[in-house]
């Protein structure tokens, strides 16, 4: 016990005598890792950049489905249980959410369509939810169409053929949020689903007791078995959108997504880190052969030393130890002296190429947990390239050693 308590010391004695040599090997090392880490960092900070973007815009995660279908309530059951699956509301048919909208203080009359909505929708994060039936965000377009503004009310007319008579129904309801053009850019307004279920059930016949609004078909107030037309769904992250795609394309649904710049960043996000890999490899490799070759030399050329060590007690094992643990101290050293310097020039990265390619954020996204990592790994690896050395050592006889000029 008392030989391995003694190594760091003999280690580091060793080093220091030799400490030209010392010095060129951790260069050497932080040479090899620098490049590395300031790859890995650009690589980072590129791959976040697009998938932030990505991200930043809730449309991306959108799946429509390309024609209205009729899905049965039991179908939004399953997808409501997909992991995958952040928010998902079913929509009426087209003609049947259609309405026609009056402003505060203008007599044009507009044609939005009801868009359902609920908490948890990501086109309205930031923004007021409309509940019941007496609520409504509009989008921006449509807002400046109509002269309206949050807190203003809006009036809607609903519009059904019974047999040869025309009949409408008016509905007054308050504008609590507008929703930015760069979100949306159609004339839609955002309802509870509720409102766009009553518009649907009124325009088939059926009564609106919670609007007063009489049915065509007696006081029936809904189809026994309704199914649906078509649905809003957002995918949890981005990263599920192309594998949510294709599932209900098996399904045999017709969907349109943006999958495809999905795609590509994540085709760039793999190449990066190929490449980086790639990299890596060699030059971690290059480090390990030259320091495990300097530290074989150093056996032979210390083969004397070691082997007085050997007389004054030391055992094999503590002497085949040596080239390891001094590996493991060059290798900790360069790596560093590589992080701090990777750290200093993080900043001037960034600012050098702020704004590149339109990314808003960082280009170099290293963090500390990378530098570490990167240390434990060049510990790892030093130590690995005294290994040959090591079993030289050890194997060492005594007598070999002392005979050594």
């Amino acid at each position: 016990m008392a030989g391995v308590l003694i190594l760091p010391y003999l280690a580091i004695r060793d080093l220091w005598h030799g400490w030209r040599s010392s010095l060129c090997l951790m260069l050497a090392v932080a040479v090899a890792l620098l490049p590395i880490l300031l790859l890995g960092g650009l690589g980072l900070g590129v791959v976040n950049n697009l998938i932030d973007r990505l991200r930043s815009d809730p449309r991306i995660a959108e799946i429509r489905l390309a024609r209205d279908l009729q899905l049965a309530p039991e179908w939004f059951v399953t997808m409501q249980k997909d992991e995958r699956v952040a928010f998902l509301l079913p929509r009426s048919r087209y003609l049947a959410a259609s309405v026609r909208m009056r402003g505060p203080d203008t007599r044009e009359l507009l044609e939005p369509r009801l868009l359902p909505t609920a908490p948890g929708d990501p086109l309205l994060a930031g923004l007021p939810v409309p509940q019941g039936l007496n609520e409504t965000v509009l989008t921006e377009r449509l807002a400046i169409a109509a002269g309206a503004a949050a807190g203003d009310e809006v009036t809607l007319t609903v519009l059904r053929q019974v047999g040869d008579r025309r009949e409408s129904q008016h509905l007054s309801v308050k504008v609590i949020g507008v929703l930015p053009r760069d979100l949306l850019q159609s004339d839609d307004i955002f309802v509870d689903r509720a409102l766009e279920t009553a518009v649907e059930r009124w325009r088939e016949g059926f009564a609106v007791p919670e609007l007063d609004w009489p049915g065509a078909r007696g006081e029936a107030s809904d189809a026994p078995n309704r199914s649906f037309a078509s649905f809003r769904l957002y995918a949890r992250d981005i990263r599920d959108v192309p594998g949510l795609r294709d599932d209900l394309m098996r399904q045999g649904l017709d969907v349109s997504t943006r999958a495809e710049e999905i795609e590509t960043a994540l085709a760039v996000e793999s190449g990066i880190g190929w490449v980086f890999s790639l990299v890596t490899v060699f030059s971690v490799l290059g480090f390990v052969l030259t320091l495990g070759l300097h530290l074989a030399a150093g056996v032979m050329e210390k083969a004397r030393e070691l082997s007085l060590l050997r007389l004054l007690g030391l055992q094999a094992e503590s002497v085949a130890l040596l080239p390891s643990l001094q590996g493991a101290m060059i290798a900790g050293s360069g790596a560093a002296l590589a992080g701090l310097s990777a750290w200093a020039v993080q900043p001037l990265v960034n600012a050098r190429l702020a704004g590149l390619g339109g990314l808003e954020g960082p280009m170099m996204a290293l963090q500390p947990q990378h530098l570490l990592w990167a240390a434990v790994l060049a510990v790892a690896a030093g130590a690995l390239s005294g290994c040959a050395a090591g079993w030289r050592a050890g194997r060492m006889q005594v007598a070999e050693g002392l005979r050594h000029d």
